[in-house]
């Protein structure tokens, strides 16, 4: 009953792809890229032109790991696409997403007060123990709990949320003073989880990532320090269903533009750097490529390298492989709502431009 039950819950969980594949896509042969690199067929690419999605699922060599990449013909402006990326809330729009928030510059409590914790999050609250908690907290956080919460009081539940909301808020507000340096470690189970360390794996290239941008890198591994290209950061939370528990977390998503001999790209980065559940960390990739020749005609890819808690253990390789057909169709799913989304916002406001005097 357990494996399967941790099959449904990370059945939505999407993983990695080497991110350097995007400094390739520069060229102007973007079909070269897809066959070469990803694997993509001569009819995949025709369908790609069709208007069709593609997904691959990359093997992985570590087994909390399950891979995912997209790619999607986009029929935008790459500026319309970064405004609509600008406005998260309004971009994560979906059945699976409960409650979005975008903090402010700088972070304020304000910012979480849409947030609220499920009862049953509440009463995990109540029983979370150093090195025995159904939530990911670090040590230091799950005695403020103990200590802070009267959980006899007739209040009790409000005042879990209020401390979980100043948690996040001063965790955000040391992320962006310190970086990944402040985001510490988990000590919610019998391992530690050092966070930091996690995200050096997952940003580390390889050799057949020799192309990979070394000026994004360094602002992502060096944030909030390193800014040299000029990305532009914001962080937002999130409250969305994941199987059977659903999770709140806070991303930082940083935004990177390109201009090329192809046209403008837009790299964006977006870096799970606090999930309540199954999440152990993540590093999401999307990359718009425009094509020269026509500007409202590009294409999205997305890559996203997620670790999962859930894919731990002896059974870990059974239910990678029994949750991939719910990860391509989930996936592909996606991208299709995200390219009608866009392209009918688009045209609806380029035919709003039309009529106006």
């Amino acid at each position: 009953m357990y494996v399967i039950r941790s099959i449904f819950e990370v059945a939505l969980l999407l993983a990695w792809f080497p991110a350097g594949i995007f400094a390739q896509l520069q060229t102007p042969d973007l079909d070269f890229f897809l066959r070469k690199q990803v694997g993509v067929t001569p009819l995949e690419l025709s369908n790609l032109e069709k208007g069709q999605t593609i997904v691959k699922l990359p093997k992985t060599s570590d087994t909390r790991e399950v891979a995912v990449f997209a790619v999607v013909r986009l029929d935008v402006p790459p500026e319309f696409f970064v405004d609509s990326v600008r406005d998260i809330v309004t971009f994560k729009t979906g059945d699976n997403v409960m409650k979005t928030g975008k903090f402010s510059n700088p972070p304020r409590l304000e910012d979480l007060s849409g947030l609220t914790l499920e009862p049953a999050d509440i009463e995990g609250l109540r029983r979370c123990r150093v090195n025995n908690c159904d939530m990911k907290l670090p040590a230091r956080t799950i005695e403020r709990f103990r200590k802070e919460v009267n959980w006899s009081a007739p209040n009790y539940r409000e005042r879990a949320s209020e401390l979980f909301r100043l948690v996040l808020l001063e965790n955000v507000q040391n992320y962006l003073k310190a970086g990944n340096a402040a985001l510490g470690e988990y000590n919610d189970k019998a391992y530690v989880l050092r966070i930091a360390d996690e995200f050096a794996t997952l940003l580390q290239p390889a050799p057949y990532m020799y192309a990979y941008s070394a000026e994004f890198e360094k602002h992502l591994k060096g944030f909030p320090h390193a800014n040299d290209v000029g990305a532009e950061d914001f962080i937002y939370w999130s409250k969305e269903k994941f199987g059977m528990k659903p999770v709140v977390s806070v991303t930082h998503v940083s935004i990177y533009k390109r201009n090329t001999p192809s046209g403008l790209h837009v790299l964006i980065a977006s870096k799970g750097i606090y999930a309540t559940h199954y999440f152990e960390v993540s590093l999401g990739m999307t990359g718009f490529v425009q094509c020269l020749s026509e500007p409202n005609r590009s294409y999205l890819i997305y890559i996203n390298r997620s670790r999962a808690d859930a894919l731990r253990g002896l059974f870990a390789g059974l239910k990678r492989s029994l949750i991939s057909g719910s990860v391509r169709d989930g996936t592909r799913k996606n991208m299709e709502l995200i390219k009608e989304r866009l392209e009918r916002d688009y045209n609806s406001m380029s035919k709003g431009l039309e009529k106006s005097p």
